[in-house]
């Protein structure tokens, strides 16, 4: 079994790249199965203790998705109707770390994370969570631009 972690959040665009790059991954391939995680950052925390608060809460196997960015249930039937095993997670926290928490637990074979496009002074000055991912990550990731 291949399984691949999706993390997704509300942007159309990024979702619809990371969809069309699971699909042509998983092309042929019916053992591979597929985590979608929207991690959102709603724990209250200061700053200063920002590096002290990885992830709050993971709730996995999600079927109401009531409530999260109409991106998840979509993303999440059409890898469906693509006929790949596909679960629903939420987490809590920095996103960074709830995605790597996420991999981790998973035992991810692959991270497909959608990124936008963004200037170089852009990066240096705002952090960039799949930049974030990519550093810190031992998995593989794979990552699809908008």
């Amino acid at each position: 079994m291949y399984t691949v972690l999706v993390p997704v959040d509300g942007d159309d665009d990024r979702v619809d790249a990371q969809l069309e790059a699971v699909r042509e991954l998983a092309a042929g391939d019916e053992s591979v199965t597929v985590d979608v995680l929207y991690a959102r950052e709603e724990l209250d925390f200061s700053a200063e203790d920002v590096d002290d608060v990885a992830v709050g809460t993971l709730e996995e196997g999600l079927t109401d998705l009531e409530g999260l960015p109409e991106t998840v249930p979509r993303i999440a039937a059409e890898l469906r109707e693509a006929g790949l095993e596909t679960d629903v997670h939420a987490a809590t926290g920095r996103p960074e770390a709830a995605i790597l928490d996420a991999a981790e637990r998973f035992e991810t074979d692959l991270l497909v994370l959608g990124a936008r496009r963004r200037s170089p002074v852009g990066k240096a000055v705002f952090g960039s969570v799949a930049q974030s991912v990519l550093l810190e990550t031992d998995r593989p990731v794979m990552v699809v631009p908008t």
